[in-house]
């Protein structure tokens, strides 16, 4: 039976990880702040971790992440989590054999060349990449980072972190008019079912390096509110409201190649959006705090 270790197993990527893994007959521990963890341990943490007694995995995967915004507090967390945290990750991995480190990452650190980082966020990300990189190579070790693009699910957790994709599932399942802001610029969205299968894929491909996942389709807010009215089909009607600051754009890079040499297939946002209608869990989409 394969063995892994899970940091960050009650978040949303982390948790659906779990779910997979433990279908397929792992043993997963999980890591992490919550007390029915097997591993407890502290990301921002001030002291660095290196003793775990007993401690045996296969694989490390790295579903754990502060998101902070770009003021000083934010950028302050992020790095005390996601910078720092990697040594933390680090020492875990080295003490329990890790053959490989997976981690997740975020498209949030690709960045043209010349240009700077888009947040805070995405440059304490990267620069977690090149900690356990550096180290993980110096202790014989592979090491992976998926740069997933923006992670929705059908159960409602994603509109923690994506505030837009709740606010529009929730005006389409009631039949409310929504009054979005204008412009085209484009997301890109990943199911995080698609996330989980790349993590395993590359763990067991052992595959190495920086890898882009995004989706092949992007679309505007308003792409994705059109399919979600016509999903749900309960009336209401999407309005742009030209009085609000347009959407900003944002950078994708290119998916890597290696995504689909590994057969992953990506659910399209049709699919995704029928599953959000017929998951249950479509009142969890309540977002208010968007205008």
């Amino acid at each position: 039976m394969r063995r892994a270790l899970v940091v960050g197993p009650h978040s949303m990527l982390g948790s659906r990880l779990t779910e997979h893994l433990r279908a397929q007959g792992w043993q997963v521990i999980g890591v992490g702040r919550s007390d029915d963890c097997e591993i407890s341990l502290e990301l921002g943490s001030d002291a660095l971790r290196t003793d775990f007694p007993g401690v045996e995995a296969d694989v490390l995967f790295h579903c754990a992440a502060a998101f902070g915004d770009d003021s000083p507090q934010g950028a302050w967390l992020n790095d005390r989590v996601n910078v720092l945290g990697a040594h933390q990750v680090l020492a875990l991995a080295r003490a329990a054999g890790c053959q490989q480190v997976v981690y997740a990452g975020s498209t949030s650190s690709a960045r043209r060349e010349s240009m700077a980082f888009a947040n805070s966020y995405g440059a304490s990300k990267a620069r977690a990449e090149g900690i356990l990189a550096r180290g993980l190579a110096q202790s014989g070790q592979a090491f992976v980072s998926l740069r997933f693009a923006q992670l929705y699910d059908e159960r409602g957790e994603c509109v923690r972190h994506q505030r837009w994709f709740g606010r529009i599932i929730s005006h389409a399942r009631t039949g409310r008019d929504l009054r979005l802001p204008p412009g085209d610029a484009l997301r890109n969205f990943v199911h995080v079912r698609d996330a989980v299968t790349a993590m395993v894929a590359v763990s067991e491909a052992r595959v190495e390096g920086v890898l882009h996942v995004c989706h092949p389709h992007r679309q505007s807010h308003l792409d994705i509110a059109r399919h979600a009215y016509e999903v749900f089909g309960e009336g209401g009607e999407v309005q742009i409201a030209t009085e609000k600051k347009p959407f900003a754009e944002a950078y994708f890079p290119p998916a890597s190649p290696e995504m689909a040499a590994l057969g992953l297939v990506f659910t399209s946002m049709a699919d995704g959006l029928r599953g959000i209608r017929d998951g249950g869990h479509a009142v969890r989409f309540e977002v208010f705090d968007v205008t």
